[in-house]
């Protein structure tokens, strides 16, 4: 047989597995070695160690093996010569040294080449020169197979065009079991159908060349159907005379992935430049790359359209090109300083600095400029912004900072600026002036029934009126909503004439704005509220004084509105008392400061069938504080809301420890609601969540609220009612008759009970249009199916006559008055 292993096969398990190859050839009962091409020595087995009396380190050692006489070096040396020029196996008859004894002895020679084809290694064996052809034959055969079977490479041998030989690398590879996996298929059957007519025109041209082919990719089949990557390589040997071919193949799926990921790297690193290059092309800023000597590298497009230049224009000069002086000279300096000093006065910040176009014209751009390195070269990048449009904005915001848009009027920041050079104006003349604060009567109701746009009409027309009741040399702002204010300054050296013409003033205001306005069809007539403060030499700050003329303001609304009000000392008195008494009213709600009185509500027999919850504050200093008093306060500040749901789970609460008694077990609880808690869009939830948290009984539960809070949104008051109604809470409407009196609504409210309002109730007796009124409140509420109670019950008249009417149940100080729980 002529043996020819393919290159990568022999040649990596010699240069890469020396250990294995020995331990291979340390099977092998004749003397084996390795030899390199250049001559030296690589491997020596047992036997030959044994036989010729050296080890492999004394052969390499010497010049001339001291086994071998001087003249055989040249007989191994051409015995390699010939196997590499031969291309396979050869036998040379040589002498050798055996133990004390020269013999004459057959090398058989099998040439390794490296994987680029060149001569690398001679695997060789001694056998005695008596043996037949047979013999060495055979022995050939063992080497050769010994080193293919233990080759890391897969090996198939075709013969007749079919599988005869496969070492168990190739089974492996092959996904096969056993040898007869692979024996009797073909070569083709085993590569990929894509690449089968490549691969046998490549056999068969080693077939007929009797060439070594060269290395190949393609793709292969295993026995499951799985595809992968192989370098193939076959040559042509003789079997017992008869042709076949030896195909080596080394899996390189692992090659392959990593050149197809080195390619989609690539591919990306590509696609990446270009992104950025077209992100570069179009941005809305200029980007421009100098070298160290300021010569421009590059110049996107919309450097290009803001300096005028074509790229071509630029590249290669000087960057100051650019820039006018003296900004194109200090920036060379400061590139320059950077490149010398470190110093960076000119990087990583943002300069306004002026650009120059190419037609010579100016222009204001803000310049960045950062520092990059590439090859060991400096390069700077700028980023450049062409600010025209920008500036222009700016002047435009700087306007509309420091005045209204809707009324042209300055608005509070410039207000704010204005009197602040007024206070100081004052320190220095010893001249007074005065500070006005207006509010618009009623305004927010034209804007919900008549809408916005009516609104800024309003706005717009009292913003002229109010221009023409004061100097050229007075100001007149718009604060904000229906606000305004007016500033008078120059009012001269004598305090009291100063407030004689802010009065003058503001009562030409009072007047001039009291006139009808005409509002597109609609004419409308609105009022103000006008609080003064007058202010001189050493008087209060800015702050201080809004403050004092907004509280003078609130006095005028409380006198009645349309009217003015001066500021003094009583008014902050009343304005700090008020403060303080909402910070104890917080302090209190969050440390269990409040508790519930309860006042009965009676049937006609006189009979307890409930009561309503009244909340109480209770004073550390002052003690009971009125409701009248702390009630207000808490909607204003907002506190109503958490009082509220406190009173709400505290009412609950007692209706659980009444579950207990049999007298009040079967009491119900009304609990009044206030507009501002009602109209929160949780309110249903809080009911249901009292309910949940205490365990109350959802049937002796009774939500009041108040007829008034029908004003506005009707349909989303009753959709939340409803909502109650369905946990099985009942409704309550409380002091009916004083306010909102739609029946058309009013049918639809999904109410249990209607209560007469107690101004009603105070005069029944004595005036017969509240009598009138009671009775038609009992009717109207019998009418809808409804049970009527009277509050303000103080005598046995009121109530045997409202008993007389009809009405059904009763509440007042003729059955009691509100206390504890534990005094019921």
């Amino acid at each position: 047989m002529k043996h020819n292993m393919s290159a990568p096969t022999l040649y990596t398990l010699l240069s890469h597995h020396p250990l294995a190859c020995k331990a291979l050839l340390d099977a092998m009962d004749a003397p084996c070695y390795v030899r390199h091409v250049d001559g030296r020595w690589v491997l020596l087995n047992n036997a030959a160690q044994a036989a010729w009396g050296s080890s492999l380190e004394q052969l390499q050692s010497a010049s001339v093996p001291s086994t071998t006489s001087a003249a055989m070096d040249d007989v191994f040396a051409r015995a390699d010569r010939t196997a590499f020029a031969q291309g396979h196996v050869c036998t040379v008859a040589a002498t050798l040294r055996m133990g004390s004894n020269d013999a004459a002895v057959l090398l058989q020679c099998l040439p390794v080449w490296d994987e680029n084809q060149r001569p690398a290694f001679i695997v060789g064996q001694v056998l005695p020169a008596h043996a037949t052809a047979h013999t060495a034959h055979a022995a050939s055969d063992a080497l050769y197979r010994t080193l293919v079977e233990w080759s890391p490479d897969a090996v198939l041998l075709q013969r007749d065009g079919l599988i005869a030989y496969a070492n168990p690398a190739a089974i492996v590879m092959f996904g096969g079991l056993q040898l007869e996996d692979l024996l009797g298929r073909t070569l083709e059957s085993l590569v990929h159908p894509d690449w089968r007519a490549e691969q046998s025109a490549r056999l068969r041209a080693v077939e007929n060349a009797q060439l070594l082919s060269p290395h190949s990719e393609t793709q292969c089949l295993r026995l499951d159907g799985h595809a992968f990557d192989v370098d193939v390589q076959g040559v042509r040997v003789e079997l017992q005379g008869q042709a076949a071919i030896l195909v080596v193949l080394r899996e390189i799926s692992d090659r392959i992935a990593a050149r197809e990921q080195r390619r989609l790297d690539e591919q990306a690193l590509r696609d990446a430049a270009l992104h950025t290059q077209t992100i570069l092309d179009n941005m809305v800023d200029g980007v421009i790359t100098i070298n160290a000597q300021g010569l421009v590298e590059s110049f996107n497009f919309a450097a290009s359209r803001i300096f005028g230049y074509a790229v071509h224009e630029v590249l290669g000069r000087n960057v100051s090109m650019l820039m006018p002086e003296p900004h194109s000279s200090h920036h060379d300096s400061y590139l320059l300083k950077h490149l010398q000093t470190g110093e960076n006065r000119a990087l990583n910040r943002v300069r306004a600095v002026q650009g120059l176009r190419k037609d010579g014209s100016l222009f204001p751009m803000s310049l960045s400029v950062s520092m990059v390195e590439r090859a060991g070269q400096a390069t700077f990048v700028g980023l450049v912004r062409d600010e025209t449009e920008q500036k222009a904005y700016e002047e435009e915001i700087r306007r509309l900072a420091f005045y209204d848009p809707l009324t042209q009027l300055p608005n509070r920041r410039l207000l704010l600026d204005r009197l602040q050079h007024a206070l100081a104006l004052v320190d220095r003349t010893k001249n007074f002036g005065a500070l006005m604060f207006l509010d618009l009567d009623h305004f927010k109701q034209l804007n919900d029934t008549m809408g916005h746009d009516l609104g800024d009409t309003l706005l717009q027309q009292v913003a002229q009126r109010l221009q023409a009741c004061v100097r050229e040399i007075d100001s007149v702002a718009r604060f904000g909503g229906d606000e305004f204010v007016v500033l008078l300054e120059g009012l001269g050296s004598n305090g009291i004439d100063a407030a004689t013409h802010a009065e003058m003033v503001a009562n030409k205001i009072l007047n001039t704005l009291g006139q009808p306005y005409q509002l597109r069809d609609y004419s409308h007539v609105s009022t103000p509220s006008v609080g003064i403060v007058v202010f001189g030499p050493g008087d209060d700050s800015v702050d201080e004084l809004l403050k004092k003329a907004d509280v003078a303001m609130y006095e005028a609304k409380g006198a009645g509105r349309n009217t003015s009000r001066f500021f003094d000392p009583s008014m902050q008195a009343s304005v700090s008392a008020h403060a303080a008494l909402e910070k104890e009213l917080r302090k209190s709600l969050e440390h269990g400061g409040f508790v519930l009185h309860f006042q009965v509500q009676v049937d006609g027999e006189s009979t307890i069938s409930g009561v309503e919850a009244l909340v109480r504050w209770q004073h550390p200093v002052r003690g009971m504080v009125p409701p009248g008093e702390f009630i207000p306060l808490a909607e204003e500040s907002g506190l109503i809301l958490p009082l509220g749901q406190w009173v709400l789970e505290a009412a609950c609460e007692q209706l659980v420890r009444w579950r207990s008694d049999p007298v009040k077990c079967h009491w119900t609880m009304a609990v009044n609601v206030s507009a501002v808690q009602f109209a929160q869009a949780s309110f249903v939830d809080q009911v249901r969540k009292a309910l949940a948290k205490t365990g109350a009984q959802a049937h002796l539960l009774k939500i009041e609220i108040t007829e008034s809070m029908l004003m506005n949104n009707v349909e989303e008051i009753i959709e939340k009612m409803n909502a109650i109604k369905s946990s099985g809470v009942r409704m309550s409407l409380d002091d009916f008759g004083t306010g909102y009196s739609s029946l058309s609504y009013l049918k639809r409210l999904p109410l249990d009970q209607l209560k007469i309002d107690q101004s009603f109730v105070r005069d029944l007796l004595t005036d017969p249009n509240d009598a009138v009124i009671a009775k038609t409140v009992v009717a109207l509420g019998h009418s809808l199916g409804l049970k009527v109670i009277a509050e303000g019950v103080e005598t046995a008249q009121q109530r045997d006559l409202l008993r007389t009417m009809g009405c059904d149940a009763f509440q007042g100080y003729h059955f009691g008055r509100p206390v504890p729980a534990e005094q019921l």
